[in-house]
This record gives structure tokens, C-alpha cells and sequence, in this order.
């Protein structure tokens, strides 16, 4: 079976998750971090930008709409 990978999926591909994770905990980014660790964030704020997303609903209709999570539009 082939697997097909989204345009953002293989943009993700291309960060070293090793060398971030790495950064992060050299930083001591997710010191006291109660919501989002640094890696979601990081996929948030890329699908945003990719997306240009002007609001806080289309950036979770669309991160919905990827991982195939039917998201009422209201």
C-alpha cells in the first residue's frame, strides 16, 4: 500500500525533531509550560502561517480538517 503524505506533513518532515527536542530541553523551554508543549505549538503556528489563517477558528477548523475530525462550523 502507498502512503501519500500532506504538503504540511513533509514540511514537518523536514525539522529534526531530535535537534529540537534537544534545543528545548537545553533551553529549559517547557519549564513550568501548562498547555501546549513546545513541539504542538511549533506545528500550530506553522499550520497558521502556511494556512494564513486570520482567525481562531479557521485554524482549528483547518488543524481539525487534517487530522480528519469532522469540526462544526458555526
Amino acid at each position: 500500500m502507498i502512503k501519500v503524505a500532506s504538503i504540511f506533513a513533509q514540511v514537518l518532515s523536514l525539522i529534526n525533531r531530535r535537534e529540537f527536542s534537544r534545543s528545548v530541553a537545553e533551553l529549559e523551554a517547557e519549564k513550568g509550560a501548562k498547555g501546549f508543549r513546545c513541539w504542538e505549538q511549533l506545528v500550530c503556528m506553522l499550520f497558521c502561517h502556511l494556512a494564513s489563517a486570520d482567525s481562531l477558528r479557521e485554524i482549528c477548523g483547518g488543524l481539525a480538517s487534517s487530522m480528519g475530525i469532522n469540526f462544526p462550523i458555526i
